[in-house]
């Protein structure tokens, strides 16, 4: 084995044109914020493929184990591995090539380790090279390249360019070689310390896409922001896959941030809603954390209205009131699935039977998967104990069926554990996530994936703010419920005062116009049966976890059974 040690500015290539050439019809191929993809060119008849892929899968720039880029070149059409490989690999990040050199694999895989050392511009190679065109390579197809290569947290940008293939000395048609390009991530990690109260607050940002800037904590808001460099020039993307990832992990300490169930969060003037934000407060104990993703069509829709110049994307993530729904869908932490959750029916009732279709997409590609899905489901309580569960479960080609028994009145969480994808008998387990979602019963299942700007006018304002003793109102229901019923409402579930004490109260506070409803119907059928999940509703929503409206609907229902009359 040999070592030599390189720098940037003093590489010269010498290419010797042997007699053999391969005739080919180019075509680029780009992956953009991965950790493994696969990238073709077309070649005659012949996809030729390169199958990429980073390990450990997760990697950040606070990890310390080693970093291993491992290639398989293979023809798509057959799924027959290419032998006698030689191409050569340019890594640059931002403006900076970090590594340019000529690489040869007999076997069509080979392993790049990458280890600490060098500096920007230079590096050291470990291996053999190739007796015929001179790629470096080794006998156990492992090469070591110690170099400031997927050390510090960004995107890294690796351009592949075929030399030979088949046999070592059949040198492919140099006037217009077929090149890959792909994009790895590696997660910036950065902490800072906020203060909010004279207080300090130990708080972690991880970007899987890029490195960030201007991190900052509003006091007066609670609101946490940053900066992510992106180039929005969609023709750059378009048709490739492109995902980001960014991770908020603030203490619970931080009462004035923790203390809600629900975040709103935007990218670039955008609402992040439904799949594209994640509240995790069970991973780590000590901290709620804060997923935000975006995949290639929210990108592409929010290019359309940018400003041209812009150079990346502004994140906000802040608490908002409670406003737990139902989750129609899921995104897992890890690995890039969206797991589609189809209810039937989509009200959810206390202990009935609820058939839950799975559907499990790549959030990558925004494919359906093809192989067997290997997954584990549950249902848990707010203590995390829980209710239902299977394990071990089979999504044949992505899809599957579970009968679940809903139970009684209140707020679940649902959570999806992606275990293994099996394509043509061979299991992938490099792409583990857990996906966690909400059940709230009862409910109604509805999902808006649509993307929408964030703005706020005068005229046109989708909340507006009532005086100091009341809630948020919402120009759409009409609702207004003062803050102070709260309390009334809490001692009602907690037995504190009887049904007839806030019945009464709640009917006073309806007809004298302190509580504002939509219009309420009473029906044929009376009843003097207060049900069980309104008192729960109630004790919901005076601890924040419901909003006003679900709350609302159960003093439309005693109003709409004569319990209350208006």
């Amino acid at each position: 084995m040999r070592l030599y040690a390189k720098s940037i500015l003093s590489l010269v290539f010498a290419l010797i044109i042997l007699s053999s050439s391969v005739p080919f019809i180019p075509q680029k191929a780009y992956g953009d914020g991965f950790t493994q993809e696969n990238v073709q060119a077309n070649i005659g008849n012949r996809v030729i493929t390169a199958f990429i892929k980073l390990n450990p899968p997760i990697i950040t720039s606070d990890s310390s184990e080693d970093k291993y880029l491992q290639f398989r070149f293979f023809d798509a059409n057959t799924n027959t591995t290419i032998n006698n490989v030689s191409f050569f690999i340019n890594a640059t990040k931002g403006d900076k090539v970090l590594m340019h050199e000529l690489f040869y694999t007999h076997s069509g895989y080979l392993t790049i380790k990458f280890q600490p050392g060098g500096s920007d511009g230079t590096y050291t190679v470990y291996g053999d090279t190739d007796p015929v065109l001179g790629g470096w390579m080794s006998q156990t197809d492992e090469v070591t390249v110690a170099g400031p290569i997927l050390s510090e947290g960004g995107l890294y940008h690796f351009h592949m360019e075929l030399l030979a293939l088949d046999y070592a000395n059949t040198i492919i048609d140099r006037s217009n070689p077929p090149t890959f390009d792909s994009y790895l991530s590696v997660g910036d990690v950065s902490t800072q310390d906020v203060t909010y109260q004279n207080n300090q607050y130990n708080t972690t940002l991880i970007s899987y896409y890029d490195k960030t800037s201007d991190f900052n904590f509003d006091q007066s808001t609670k609101q946490f922001s940053w900066k992510m460099p992106f180039n929005w020039d969609v023709s750059r993307f378009q048709d490739r896959p492109i995902f980001i990832h960014e991770e908020l992990r603030v203490p619970k300490s931080l009462t004035a941030f923790s203390d809600t169930p629900t975040y709103s969060a935007s990218a670039e003037g955008y609402g992040l809603t439904g799949r594209r934000i994640i509240v995790d407060p069970y991973t780590i104990g000590d901290y709620m954390i804060v997923h935000l993703f975006l995949n290639k069509a929210d990108l592409v829709n929010m290019a359309k209205t940018v400003p041209s110049g812009a150079n990346g994307i502004d994140f906000t993530v802040a608490p908002e009131k409670p406003n737990v729904q139902s989750s129609a869908s899921l995104l897992t932490d890890f690995g890039g699935w969206h797991i589609k959750l189809g209810w039937n029916p989509t009200t959810l009732s206390a202990n009935s039977q609820n058939k839950l279709n799975i559907s499990f997409y790549d959030s990558f590609t925004e494919n359906q998967v093809n192989g067997d899905v290997h997954y584990d489901i549950q249902l848990l309580d707010k203590d995390q104990s829980v209710l239902w569960s299977k394990n071990d479960a089979v999504a044949q080609n992505g899809v599957d069926t579970q009968t679940i028994n809903l139970p009684s009145n209140g707020i679940y969480s649902i959570t999806v554990k992606v275990n293994s994808i099996v394509s043509n008998g061979v299991p992938d387990t490099t792409r583990i996530g857990l996906g966690r979602g909400n059940v709230v019963i009862p409910s109604t299942v509805t999902e808006s994936d649509s993307l929408t700007q964030t703005t706020t006018t005068s005229d046109n304002q989708t909340q507006s703010t009532t005086s100091d003793n009341q809630t948020q109102t919402s120009n759409d229901t009409g609702i207004v419920i003062p803050k102070w019923i709260k309390n009334t409402a809490d001692w009602w579930s907690t037995d504190k005062i009887d049904d007839q004490t806030f019945i009464s109260a709640i009917q006073y506070l309806v007809k004298n116009g302190i509580i504002h409803l939509p219009p309420t119907t009473a029906a044929n059928t009376q009843s003097s049966v207060i049900p069980s999940w309104v008192k729960k509703n109630a004790g919901f929503w005076a601890a924040g976890q419901i909003d006003d409206k679900t709350f609302a609907s159960g003093i439309q229902y005693l109003i709409s059974i004569g319990i209350i009359t208006v």
